[in-house]
Formats: structure tokens, sequence, C-alpha cells
């Protein structure tokens, strides 16, 4: 009985988070994804000899090596003769199902009571990291190796050496983190007292990490040090702020003024794990640990975490300090609050008050983030939308700079797959596009302002609007072409924390966006697939 409870409750944050990918995913490239997917696909049609198809697969791309995003992308096209992004997306939520699972099989194996499991699906199945659900080359590098790492503790806790090394491989080919699963199966390893597998363990290991890297790019990452010396502080506190990052409850805020609670809590998360490693380490001494498999497999994992959020803190804080909240990130803070609250299972009788205020603040943080991030994952796939079409038809928008030698390679790289039946652009735009064409009707009152970086267009007629298709966009329509832009909502940066949308939209269109010419200026609005258009003026643009 108390088992189905728990399913129950774990049936809400779960349905609600595969019903939001469902309902928002999008079968659009972006960025990152060309290279691993289009680009290895259409090299892969290119040959026939299997030592090419090997070196395809282990091919970097840029710092990573991701086997399985580039499996994934096969199996998509064995299976269906194409090329899909949701696809991708679907394929790396696999992998943090199989995690999940991992986790409550593990604490069902040592007898921890099923009411006491709720809070970890709130905790894991929350929109903070929704460029990892949504974006394909994030979906299948983060949420294959935290899988892979997951196996691999799990494994080695339960004494299953040979499958753990194997597991273990595959983490490390799943992306460049994985690398980390080695000093995490080194701890579990050492606190079980297997000595004698340490040294095949560290074989191993060594192994992988040296092919890992071999003929592999550096990507500049040795700037990080220099930038460390100059600013050792954002390292400090990057390392909390990363940890405590799923309290970022307030995406459109300074990144100051979202660091605050991050910072806080990935510091009293931390203080509480080294009181846990103390007692780790005191067990570990008196040979208590080496039966205990739920605290192996925590250590092991959190192992992991705590390695990665260290490099995270060392390497990425000379792009901006803001990285340490970027959503791609988000995954792994949720998985530390796992194991924070796993280890209190494991280590100490709970009490009620204990379990409830955990249950409580699981559900707290997940509700916030639904909130703040639902949506920010709404307006994200609108933007997407207009930037496939502008792909499609005008050889730029998906990510790369107008005209520059990257937007040709992906607008050469697009064009193939699509001629080729591969890949098919979205059409949810169809009555805006027809609209564009005949209607007339909308009414609107925008202030357009040149620039000089390009055309500034706001309007207050139009603001957020949480309808799954409502939106504003601008057009510049020539006689061979058509450019469609969407209208932003504004973001609030007022006193009230808990608003996110201010009034009215805008967009700046870059000059480099558009070839020059003489352009219809119009405005198209999308809601519940009707559409009202209107031309407003006409744009001569140089």
């Amino acid at each position: 009985m108390r088992r189905i409870t728990f399913w129950l409750i774990a049936s809400l944050p779960i349905g609600l988070f595969l019903l939001i990918v469902a309902r928002y995913s999008l079968n659009v490239p972006w960025f990152d994804d060309f290279d691993p997917f289009p680009d290895f696909l259409r090299e892969w049609q290119k040959t026939s000899d299997f030592s090419t198809y090997i070196k395809l697969l282990f091919k970097p791309n840029n710092e990573h090596r991701m086997v399985f995003g580039k499996l994934a992308a096969l199996s998509c096209y064995w299976l269906f003769g194409e090329l899909n992004f949701t696809f991708l997306h679907w394929a790396g939520i696999c992998f943090t199902l199989g995690s999940f699972a991992i986790f409550i099989r593990i604490f069902h194996q040592n007898n921890i009571p099923w009411l006491y499991l709720p809070p970890f699906p709130f905790l894991l199945f929350q929109l903070q990291y929704h460029m990892t659900t949504l974006w394909a080359i994030t979906s299948l590098q983060h949420q294959p190796v935290i899988f892979f790492v997951c196996l691999t503790s799990y494994l080695l806790a339960q004494r299953q050496f040979t499958w753990a090394i194997l597991a273990g491989l595959c983490a490390n080919f799943a992306m460049s983190n994985g690398i980390f699963v080695w000093p995490a199966g080194f701890v579990i390893l050492f606190l079980q007292g297997n000595y004698r597998s340490l040294g095949i363990w560290m074989t191993a290991g060594l192994i992988a990490v040296f092919l890992y890297f071999y003929g592999m790019q550096t990507l500049n990452n040795e700037s990080s040090f220099g930038y460390f010396l100059q600013h050792p502080h954002e390292t400090f506190f990057g390392f909390f702020t990363f940890t405590g990052g799923l309290f970022d409850f307030f995406p459109d805020r300074s990144t100051f003024e979202r660091s605050i609670l991050p910072t806080i809590f990935g510091m009293l998360m931390t203080s509480w794990l080294v009181v846990v490693f103390i007692r780790l380490w005191k067990m570990y001494q008196k040979r208590a640990l080496t039966q205990n498999t739920l605290l192996l497999f925590l250590t092991g994992v959190a192992t992991y975490l705590l390695a990665n959020a260290t490099i995270i803190a060392f390497l990425r804080p000379r792009f901006g300090y803001f990285v340490m909240l970027v959503s791609n990130y988000k995954i792994y803070p949720a998985l530390l609050m796992m194991v924070s609250y796993g280890f209190y299972l494991g280590l100490l009788s709970p009490k009620k008050q204990w379990l409830n205020a955990a249950l409580g603040l699981s559900i707290g943080v997940w509700a916030l983030s639904f909130f703040h991030y639902w949506p920010t994952i709404s307006e994200r796939r609108k933007t997407l939308l207009a930037f496939a079409y502008n792909q499609q038809h005008n050889g730029f928008g998906l990510g790369l700079t107008p005209n520059s030698p990257a937007a040709f390679y992906v607008d050469t790289l697009m064009q193939y797959h699509v001629k080729n039946g591969v890949y098919h652009y979205p059409t949810h735009l169809a009555p805006a596009l027809l609209s564009i064409q005949s209607d007339r009707s909308l009414q609107i009152k925008p202030i357009v302002t040149k620039q000089k970086e390009g055309l500034s267009i706001y309007t207050d007629t139009y603001s957020f609007n949480a309808g799954f298709d409502a939106s504003l966009y601008a057009f510049l329509q020539s006689a061979q072409r058509t450019y469609l832009f969407r209208l932003e909502p504004i973001s609030y940066k007022g006193r009230n924390w808990l608003r996110q949308y201010d009034k009215g939209s805008s967009v700046l269109i870059l000059n480099a966006a558009v070839i020059p010419g003489s352009y219809n200026l119009g405005f198209v609005y999308l809601k519940y697939g009707q559409s009202k258009a209107t031309v407003s003026q006409v744009i001569e643009w140089q």
C-alpha cells in the first residue's frame, strides 16, 4: 500500500515533467547541435568503411566525445529514416528516468520506507534544467553521463566489478566530465575495503582518460588558470553557487541577485556533506561500510558531483559568473540535493518533523521552479519557431551570426538533409505566414527606431501571453524574401520578485540579419491557431 502511495505521489512531478516535454519540444536544432547530429549523420551517410564509422562515433565535438548522443541520432535515422530532435530530447530523458530508477532501487534494497522517498521525484523532475531536456546536445551529454555514473556507483556498491568497469567506460565517453567516474569509483572501492580491485580500476581509468583526450583540442582551457589567479573569489563562491543552483528561483534578475540564495544554500549543503564525510570516515575505520550499499552508492555519486562542481567553478567563470546558474547545469545541483537527503536517510534515524520539512522543501523547490521556468520554456519555443523559419528561408537563424562562414556551413548542412528528406522543418507558423500575405486587420502602434546596431521595435499593445502559440512577430517583406522576428516580452525589474514580465514587447533586428533593400515592415499576431497581420511602413535597409 505504501509503495502505491509513493508512486501516486511521484506521478505528479514525473507526469507534469513529461507533459511539458511533450508539449514544448520542437524538432529544431540549436547552436551546438549541428556538429554532433546533422554533420555527423551526413558524414556517416557518405562512408561505408567500418573504421570510419568508429572514428565518427568517437570524434570530439568541441571538448566532448558524446558517443551515446550520436548513437541516439543513428537510432532515429535507422528507425524512421530521418533526424528528429524531439526524438533526441526523449532519448536523453530516458537516461534521467533510468537514474531515478537506480536511486529508488538502492533505497528500496536498503529497506528505506517508501513514504520517506517522495522528495526525490520532486527534486529531480522539475523545470530548472529545461535546457538539458529541450536542447538535444545537452540532453544527450548530461543525462547519459549522470545515468552511467549512477549505474557505475550502484554496481560497485553491489560488488559487480566487471560490469562496473563497463559502465564506467560508458560514462567516460558520454561527455568530458564522465572522467570523474574513476575517482568516484576509487572512493567506493577504498571505503569498501576492496583494495585488490583498486589497481585494476585505476589502470582502466588511466587508459580510458588517455583515450578520451587523445588528439583533442583544449579549447583554451589553460587560460582559466590565469583568470583564477586574478579572480580566485569567483571560483570560491562559484562552487557554492553551482552546488546550490536549485535555489535560483528568479532567472530574469541580475546575476548577483540570482546568486544570493543558491550561494547560501550551497554553503549549507556543503557543510552538511562535510559532516557526512566525517561520519563516513569513522565508519570506515570501524569497517562498518563494507556492506552498506546505500552509503557506498551515495558516496560515489557525491564524489562525482563535487568533482564536477569544482572543475566548473574553476574553468567556467572566465565566460561570466552567470554560467554557474545556466539551465543546462541545473540537473547537477538537483542530484546533489537528492544525495544530501539520501545521506540523511542512510546515516540517521529519520524524525517525522525533518521528513516533513524535506518533503515541504522539495515541493516548494518544484513548485517555484514550475512557476518561474514554465513561462521561459513557453517563450523559448515561440522564439525558436521564428529562428527555424529564417533558417529555412533565409539561411540563418539557429544560433549563429548571419552571413558568417558558420551560418553558411549550417545552411548548407540543413539544405542537404532537407533535400534528402532526412529533416523536416516545423510548420506551426503556417497560419501566421498565410495572414502576412493577405490580412491587414491587426491593430498595433509600434515604436520603430533606427539604431547603430539595427532596427529597434517596441510596442505596449502586446505583452506576455501564456497561450501556447500566442506571440507577436515582426516581418520584413520584399518581392524576393520575407524575414520573421519575434518580439520578446519585456522582463520585469521592479520590486515584486514573483513577477516575471512587464508590459510590452520588443525586438532588435541586427543590421547583418537583413540583405539591403526596400522592405515592408509589418506585424502578425498568432493565438490559438488564428492570426491577424498588418503592414506598418516601408523600411530602406542599408
